[in-house]
């Protein structure tokens, strides 16, 4: 089990707003074309050989995929590029979960879902720019396979469905807000009797994201401003966290950091940089070797994409699971694939006698 200390740093909506919406100024990729704990002062790295990983629980459970639209009402959305705007910001979402039925088969729309083995923990994914949470499904439909209810939404126009386009025009506070939004919403719905989200367990949340959207789940777990002492994990995929412009607090949240070495947009080399020097304990640095920035996350096809799977499985059921062998495995599947992946960990000192 992973030890965390909760730290509330005032209202989120009211903070996130109040965080700096200046230059997060990341270079993003275009859109794929196929679907007071410390540091330890040093690291330690998987790479000797290990047995080979014990079975996740990826693939026990068939999976169910639901539509909804989250609105916030209390903002607006700005014109953008020759679209008028709105008073209101709207968020088409998609949300895998654990179903009955065969588990070996694709998603099955509005499924019915398994209840049976009680409530689910809760993910809140943000895509990355001219992307959707489509873009995501290989990924998604894992976590949920392994006991997971994951909410995509669709930011407003960070989206490649954004009208006038995908666009940075509001990207800063105004979407760190809409994540925050939706944890709000996804955490007040979970276990209402007929909800979409009445599988999901309101006790157990994290926060994930991929490029763009990796900044805005890094705020509620580890900004100053915007910390949200309901997320109990976060992972953080593809990104140089420096690009958040602020450095993380020590909220106590565990993190899961993976990085491409190739990266197009986030040189590796300032990415781990900034993990070695900044990243509190509890966290881990998954290194992908030789990797791009995004088809490791989006495509079920790429060499790396199931270290990816197992991984951020193993350190969600740790965080929000307490499996008594989740880092085990964590430590075992990136040693079974130590061709395409490295691990680094930081974890809490003990506590003086």
């Amino acid at each position: 089990m992973i030890a965390r200390r909760a730290v509330l740093v005032g209202t989120v909506l009211v903070a996130a707003v109040a965080c700096s919406g200046g230059a997060r100024d990341e270079v993003r990729r275009p859109r794929s074309t196929s679907t007071s704990s410390s540091s330890e002062p040093s690291s330690s790295t998987t790479a000797a050989p290990a047995p080979a990983p014990s079975a996740t629980a990826i693939g026990t459970h068939a999976v169910g995929i639901r539509t909804t639209e989250l609105v916030d009402a209390s903002r607006p959305t700005p014109p953008n590029g020759g679209a008028p705007g709105s008073p209101v910001r709207t968020m088409p979402t998609t949300i895998w979960y654990p179903a009955v039925g065969d588990p070996t088969s694709a998603p099955v729309p509005d499924a019915p879902g398994d209840g049976a083995a009680g409530s689910y923990p809760l993910v809140v994914f943000a895509h990355g720019f001219n992307n959707t949470p489509g873009s995501y499904a290989d990924l998604m439909t894992r976590w949920a396979s392994a006991g997971y209810v994951v909410v995509a939404p669709a930011i407003p126009l960070l989206n490649a469905d954004a009208p006038g386009g995908p666009s940075h025009a509001d990207y800063g506070a105004a979407n760190i807000a809409d994540m925050a939004f939706v944890v709000d919403q996804a955490i007040h719905r979970a276990g209402t009797s007929g909800d979409e989200l009445e599988l999901a367990d309101p006790r157990h949340v994290a926060v994930s994201g991929h490029s763009d959207g990796e900044v805005l789940a890094y705020a509620l777990a580890l900004e100053p401003c915007c910390h949200d002492e309901r997320v109990g994990a976060a992972v953080l995929l593809a990104g140089n966290l420096d690009n958040a412009r602020v450095l993380p607090a020590p909220t106590g949240v565990p993190v899961l950091h993976v990085m491409s070495e190739r990266d197009e947009y986030n040189p590796y080399a300032a990415s781990i940089a900034f993990d070695r020097a900044h990243l509190p304990a509890p966290s881990y640095s998954l290194t992908l070797l030789a990797a791009p920035h995004g088809a490791p996350f989006e495509e079920a096809t790429d060499p790396h994409f199931d270290l990816v799977a197992r991984s951020t499985v193993d350190f969600l059921d740790l965080a929000l699971k307490d499996a008594p062998d989740g880092e085990a495995r964590l430590d075992a599947d990136v040693a079974a694939h130590r061709d395409l992946g490295t691990l680094e960990s930081r974890l809490s000192k003990p506590a003086a006698p």
